[in-house]
């Protein structure tokens, strides 16, 4: 079955290009003629005798699964996927041979939100009814011992010494899991493990069925401890903006010394896990600046050799203010570096770039100048932040600022908070007074949840008709 494309033109002497193939049935008067003159296939005519081509050619249903040779991965912009082998001679439409292309799943969700899965809190929010956040992220400690130039923290008012103390902590788990909070983040403005409840923390939420998980830079992690935190967290993620001791030293501003043992913490807890079937799911996070453009190849080589599920590399958030300095602009210049490192992806190791904050800078100029694409904070109720210190905020950009206080871990029952009026009138406060366009900071943590939650609250017309 032959097939090319034809150029002929239309009575109007405007080019026509068609894929028709040569040996397809072709309608005799194919409309009026004011609608067209092109050639139209006759649909009605087709068949397989016609068209030179016998059931047995055709792909069978129990040969629709996936065959890897005699498949071919393909990639069209940014979409990549797989294409079932077929011939010349099958590609034509109308065959319903099953599908050719095939999607590829998606195996961790970096860039965007999983709301959909959540319709329960959804409705609750909609109907006006009190519900408990679905994740948390918190932090544990508001101090650490690197001292990494991207750091978002230093703008939240780190201070040695102060963590949330175990009891506070442990209190504050039982109050989730009465709540029916979904999942916690241990990341936040310090380094969680230099907070020795950390471990029995993890736990507790293990028995109380809320998912843990944890960003850390590794250098104190307790490895007497690795079988609670792999048997109980959903994921580990180490912060490492570096592949090699020189580029860990420039980025971290930690002693070159740290950095082959922390490789070997990585590749012992890998090594746990796979031997004891856990489910943690082990992860290496770059934070992209400039500092380190020239490690992005080195840490997706290395963490393949470490034997970890992924290597994200996600955009540098800056506050309000800028204070960070990061120029988004600048990222247009290692996009193929990026995709490199993307390239480096197998079945069992994910590389992938966050581009959807990375490509700030190819937004229009008000967006990069602050101006969102929604008007209003919806999102904080369903994702809170908590500090270091154990002081409740809606949002980590907020952390100090009082009028958005929500209470405290050491003082205060997380269950009572929640069930209660001053909680909810501090996010509605965030709704009524928070200017999202000048008061909060490029790419904030709730940006991919408010875009949803904004377009459910500002449907367009004739929604039935899907």
């Amino acid at each position: 079955m032959s097939e090319q494309k034809k150029i002929s033109e239309n009575r109007f002497g405007k080019k026509i290009i068609t894929d028709i193939p040569e040996e397809a049935p072709l309608a005799h008067t194919p409309g009026h003629k004011l609608r067209t003159s092109n050639k139209i296939v006759d649909r009605v005519a087709i068949s397989l005798d016609e068209i030179a081509m016998s059931p047995k050619d055709l792909l069978q249903p129990d040969e629709l699964t996936i065959d890897a040779e005699t498949t071919q991965e393909v990639a069209y912009g940014d979409q990549k996927g797989i294409i079932r082998g077929v011939t010349e001679e099958k590609s034509i439409p109308n065959q319903f041979t099953g599908p050719s292309y095939r999607n590829k799943k998606e195996k961790y969700r970096f860039d965007g939100h999983k709301m959909l899965y959540h319709l329960e809190r959804i409705q609750q929010w909609q109907a006006g009814e009190k519900f408990a956040p679905i994740h948390i992220d918190m932090g544990l400690t508001k101090f650490c011992n690197e001292a990494c130039i991207y750091c978002y923290a230093v703008v939240q008012n780190m201070t040695k010494g102060d963590l949330i103390e175990r009891d506070a902590l442990l209190r504050f788990i039982e109050d989730c899991g009465k709540l029916g909070v979904k999942s916690l983040g241990f990341i936040g403005d310090g380094e969680p493990t230099l907070n020795p409840a950390l471990y029995d923390a993890t736990v507790l939420a293990g028995e109380l069925g809320i998912d843990t998980a944890m960003a850390t830079n590794g250098l104190a992690l307790d490895m007497d401890r690795a079988h609670d935190l792999l048997k109980n967290m959903t994921w580990i993620r180490f912060n490492l903006s570096a592949g090699t001791e020189e580029g860990f030293l420039r980025v971290h501003q930690t002693q070159k010394k740290h950095f082959q043992p922390l490789m070997e913490k990585i590749r012992e807890l890998v090594r746990i896990r796979n031997e004891n079937g856990y489910k943690c799911t082990i992860g290496l996070q770059m934070v992209l600046i400039p500092e380190c453009y020239d490690q992005v190849i080195p840490e997706a080589e290395l963490g393949k050799e470490l034997g970890v599920d992924y290597f994200v590399i996600k955009h540098c958030s800056d506050s309000e203010y800028k204070e960070i300095g990061i120029d988004y602009k600048d990222y247009e210049t290692v996009y193929d570096v990026l995709h490199a490192a993307e390239a480096m992806s197998t079945d069992d190791y994910v590389v992938q770039a966050k581009w959807e904050k990375i490509g700030a800078g190819r937004e229009t100029a008000l967006y990069k100048d602050g101006y969102r694409k929604y008007d209003v904070c919806y999102g904080t109720p369903f994702l809170l932040q908590i500090s270091g210190n154990g002081k409740i905020y809606p949002c980590g950009p907020f952390f100090n600022k009082e009028r958005f206080y929500i209470g405290d871990l050491h003082e205060d029952s997380f269950y009572d908070l929640v069930k209660g009026e001053h909680y909810w009138n501090v996010h509605q406060d965030v709704v009524n007074s928070v200017d999202v366009h000048k008061d909060c900071a490029i790419g904030c943590r709730q940006d991919y949840v408010n875009k949803f939650l904004w377009d459910l609250k500002n449907p367009p017309e004739h929604i039935n008709f899907i």
